[in-house]
């Protein structure tokens, strides 16, 4: 009789909340790469379904003359990490190098402070904690006894909302802005239909709804007839920011998670955390 120590049992990790989930992703058909391997990573089940499409801009004169620019300015403000992807596409046309930029360069949200610090912009200024305008404008560096005579771009896209430049004229800065991309609803579907997703959402058992942008929610419901549409309603949706989070409710979302950013790491973080427990 072996009355030795029991041998060790090897620990299995634990299963994932994701395992077996289908989660509808509705990054830019060009972005959703990561999210969709990550899921899969998981034992998720991915759909993409690209409920807003990103493109560049044709640069006018004055766009131009913004980026040849850059010198005349304090500041600059890139509000999201497509304004710092489009940016860079147009500086390199304009034979601009990031790593040139000596202005001071504020970014919002750590998604953006990723893309920046990898197309080579040197970032001054990155929130800790709240990554939307608001926070920006919480900042000691963006109050009115900094700000006065100073000139700042922000970087944007087309139609971009307009608090945080008001509120930077209100404090007495010279604001312009440099609009780099468009976002559209997707003309054509790539992979899963909406019509399927119209139709047929019930049977499809959808666990869970990621969404990156309040275009992107705002996109999805337009896109969406019924029935398939009161049934997404009664899906868990992933959301962002509050502000996002304040749209999926004024929708009629009944059940609403918001993550700390747009970043993969912490959409999948708001996601495991919605599912765990759930059959």
């Amino acid at each position: 009789m072996n009355s030795g120590p029991p041998e060790h049992q090897p620990e299995h990790p634990p299963e994932s909340p994701l395992k077996g989930k289908v989660i509808l992703v509705t990054r830019p058909a060009h972005q959703a790469a990561g999210m969709l391997q990550q899921l899969e990573q998981r034992a998720a089940k991915p759909l993409a379904f690209a409920s807003i499409e990103i493109s560049a801009i044709e640069p006018d004169l004055l766009l131009k003359q913004r980026f040849n620019g850059l010198h005349e300015y304090d500041w600059l403000i890139f509000v999201s990490a497509n304004a710092v992807e489009y940016a860079a596409l147009q500086l390199d046309r304009l034979k601009i190098q990031a790593e040139t930029i000596k202005n001071e360069i504020a970014v919002i949200g750590r998604a953006t402070q990723a893309v920046a610090e990898k197309a080579g912009f040197k970032v001054t200024l990155a929130l800790k904690k709240g990554f939307n305008s608001e926070a920006l404008l919480q900042h000691p560096a963006f109050q009115a006894a900094q700000l006065r005579g100073e000139k700042i771009l922000i970087i944007r896209g087309v139609g971009g909302l307009a608090h945080l430049g008001d509120t930077l004229l209100l404090r007495g800065a010279k604001v312009d802005y440099a609009e780099v991309y468009r976002r559209a609803v997707p003309q054509q579907d790539v992979g899963i239909k909406r019509q399927q997703l119209s139709h047929n959402w019930s049977e499809m058992q959808i666990n869970a709804i990621t969404v990156t942008s309040n275009e992107s929610l705002q996109n999805l419901y337009d896109m969406l007839g019924v029935p398939g549409r009161e049934a997404m309603l009664k899906t868990c949706l992933i959301v962002p920011s509050r502000r996002c989070q304040q749209l999926a409710q004024a929708l009629g979302y009944q059940e609403v998670v918001v993550a700390e950013s747009a970043l993969n790491e912490h959409i999948l973080e708001a996601l495991n955390h919605a599912m765990m427990g759930k059959g």
